[in-house]
């Protein structure tokens, strides 16, 4: 699989008062590495919402926890695809500790295809053509 590394560091709202990153904050990391795939793949959020009208929400997501992150730790997220249909895409993630290589935590979550009006709708060929390089 085709994987894209997004560095960042955890912030200091993001934890709590043990200086561990809280659990909900992993969701917001996945988000990060997604909106970066997608961009990489040319196909960024803005213009597929704004100019094509195609809307991808979360129709289901999930996170296994392995180990703490902590306040000011540079971490990345690993971002791949998992699945591609005609209208959803289903994402996988990682969230690793550069420093030492631990496994902080690993999700996915997958996206439902709507136009403005939130019927599903299919994804244009183009799209297609351009998230299949990050299939296994």
């Amino acid at each position: 699989m085709k994987v894209l590394s997004t560095p960042f560091r955890v912030r200091y709202p993001e934890v709590d008062r043990m200086g561990v990153a809280h659990h909900t904050h992993y969701l917001a990391w996945f988000e990060l590495g997604r909106t970066e795939l997608m961009r990489e793949a040319g196909l960024p959020y803005g213009i597929l919402e704004d100019e094509r009208g195609i809307l991808f929400p979360v129709v289901e997501a999930g996170a296994r926890y392995r180990r703490p992150a902590r306040y000011d730790d540079e971490l990345e997220v690993r971002t791949g695809l998992a699945a591609l249909t005609a209208v959803r895409v289903r994402f996988e993630y990682r969230v690793v500790r550069p420093a030492d290589g631990a496994l902080l935590a690993e999700g996915f979550s997958e996206h439902a295809a709507v136009g403005r009006d939130g019927r599903p709708q299919r994804l244009p060929p183009e799209m297609m053509e351009r998230l299949s390089p990050w299939m296994p």
